[in-house]
């Protein structure tokens, strides 16, 4: 999917995060990982679950 259809689904219900956001993320080697294809970037379904899975803390394992 494309950059702004990725910042929809990884947002919260019309907090979107912004193209910019993403590409900033790209330079710093941060984020859901991404496709180049001859200059377009686009995201895969699936590597975007990934990086909102990274984010998930379980409260066990913080109160240890």
């Amino acid at each position: 999917m494309l950059p702004v259809d990725a910042g929809k689904y990884l947002g919260p219900d019309g907090h979107p995060v912004p193209p910019n956001t993403l590409q900033w993320w790209r330079t710093k080697g941060k984020g859901p990982k991404y496709i180049n294809r001859g200059g377009r970037i686009f995201y895969r379904q699936c590597d975007l679950d990934e990086f909102i899975e990274s984010g998930v803390t379980d409260p066990k394992a913080v109160a240890r």
